[in-house]
């Protein structure tokens, strides 16, 4: 019986110590009277974690419950730093740091961590290289074209080469570690040689295709650290903003089938932190109709209670916005609209537009904007024949005396019309809060574009006329 109690306490010991962290620094030129911090990376981002305590020029961090994977960073009291490899593979109480204030990698020392060890050997070797590929650009920068310049720019590509195969081989040895999936989330994809019979756009299509189905071979999606790491954002951004083509119907696949994989295997870090991503670089992005894509994740994933990060009152107001966000996307049919003319004594509606384009406006007479865009809108209208577009412009304001007054100086010559008696609720349906507004539609009365500018109208006017078979392409006419 006092076996077995000896051997349950020794088991009791072993899985507490797995389950806290004690972190030990000793920092050559510093005190106890100085403070450090440990901070873990987050995506963009850097977090504190906690404080140093200090007992004879060691400072330590210590907690009850283990860290999760990742890189952290030990901040010094002039906010300089070094960084480290925090693993639940090893036991974080024996984790031991010895440097300096200088941080320099090749006088780093640590104890009780492979991960560690392998991390700063490794930092070790690419600052070396890195210093003798500076001496090399440098050499490169004073000599003119030829053999020497060749020589050089081919010794530049193997120190490279050299570095990303070191930190390759410590990926494929260390897989199981942190540090190993770390590195291999590093490694880049190389796409296989197409047929060179194709033509070089097919040939950079295919290698194009090839690199976006490939993307994320070389991450493992099941790793929470990786999001505590600058690895997983810069992965994000770089796919993004490289393979994802400016239309919000592929922005949308592209989203949905990386956050799919995220999901099957398992991090839910990684899940977390790519939907939140999404939502901020879709809302940030230029390209027109990109709301559509904003859309489908506040709708798809926040308001369908899948994002189980989010606070509830701020989940609420999203999927509010994103109600009145709905009837005016892209490829939606607009809302219908029925408002009287300047007249007051005839009402016109906008569904009973026959034309293959109608372009949208609503408008202030007393915005500054407007005053710019309107006169340009105006011109436009005037140089074409207009058999095959009408302008519906709504003034979303009050002053009548003040609106017929301009449109009698400016005489505009398209529809005009107002919301004279209240009933027809514009703002609500197509959610205005600024001015100018131009949305642009088919003949089915299909929002095409939306959020142009006035000088962006004629071409777009083009293209929608090309694309139902109206006018020929000014590409084709050329040709002739």
């Amino acid at each position: 019986m006092k076996k077995y109690l000896i051997f349950l306490l020794g088991v009791l010991h072993w899985s507490n110590s797995f389950g806290q962290y004690k972190i030990s620094v000793k920092i050559d030129g510093l005190s106890c009277k100085d403070e450090l911090l440990l901070a873990n990376h987050f995506g963009n981002k850097q977090y504190l974690r906690d404080t140093s305590e200090c007992v004879d020029g060691i400072a330590t961090f210590m907690g009850k419950e283990s860290l999760e994977n990742g890189v952290y960073l030990v901040v010094l009291p002039k906010k300089n730093y070094f960084e480290i490899l925090i693993s639940k593979e090893e036991d974080q109480t024996q984790y031991v740091f010895h440097t300096d204030t200088l941080l320099n990698p090749n006088t780093m020392k640590t104890e009780g961590s492979l991960e560690n060890k392998l991390f700063f050997e490794f930092n070790s070797f690419a600052i070396i290289q890195g210093k003798n590929a500076s001496a090399i650009k440098g050499q490169l920068d004073s000599l003119e074209e030829g053999k020497d310049k060749e020589k050089l720019q081919k010794n530049l590509k193997e120190i490279s080469k050299e570095v990303a195969q070191r930190r390759d081989q410590i990926a494929q040895e260390n897989a199981s570690l942190f540090i190993g999936k770390l590195y291999k989330s590093m490694a880049e994809s190389n796409a296989p040689k197409v047929d060179e019979s194709l033509s070089d756009d097919e040939q950079k299509k295919q290698q194009y295709l090839w690199l976006r189905s490939h993307y994320w071979d070389n991450i493992d999606l099941s790793e929470d650290g990786l999001v505590r790491s600058p690895v997983f954002h810069n992965k994000l951004q770089y796919y993004f903003d490289t393979y994802m083509p400016p239309l919000a119907d592929t922005a949308v696949w592209m989203a949905d089938d990386l956050i799919q994989s995220i999901e099957a295997s398992g991090s839910r870090e990684q899940y977390k932190y790519t939907i939140h991503f999404l939502l901020g670089y879709f809302e940030n992005a230029k390209f027109m109709c990109f709301d559509k894509a904003l859309w489908h994740i506040a709708k798809n994933y926040y308001c369908a209670g899948k994002a189980f990060w989010a606070d509830s009152a701020y989940v609420s107001k999203m999927c509010i916005e994103s109600d009145k966000m709905e009837p005016t996307l892209c490829d939606k049919k607009a809302p219908d609209l029925n408002m009287p003319d300047s007249t007051f004594s005839r009402r016109i509606r906008m569904s009973e537009i026959d034309k293959p384009v109608t372009v949208l406006v609503f408008w202030d007479i007393n915005c500054g904007h407007c005053k710019k865009e309107m006169p340009i809108i105006s011109r436009m209208y005037d140089s074409l024949t207009n058999k095959h577009i009408e302008i519906y412009a709504v003034y979303t304001q009050g002053d009548w005396e003040g609106w017929k007054k301009r449109l009698a100086s400016d005489q505009y010559k398209f529809i005009n019309v107002a919301n004279a008696f209240g009933e027809d609720k514009f703002r609500e349906k197509y959610n205005i809060r600024t001015t100018p507004q131009i949305l642009v539609l088919d003949r089915e009365k299909n929002i095409r574009f939306k959020k142009i500018g006035a000088r962006d109208l004629a071409k777009t006017i083009q293209y929608l006329l090309e694309e139902q078979g109206i006018v020929p392409s000014k590409e084709s006419s050329e040709a002739k």
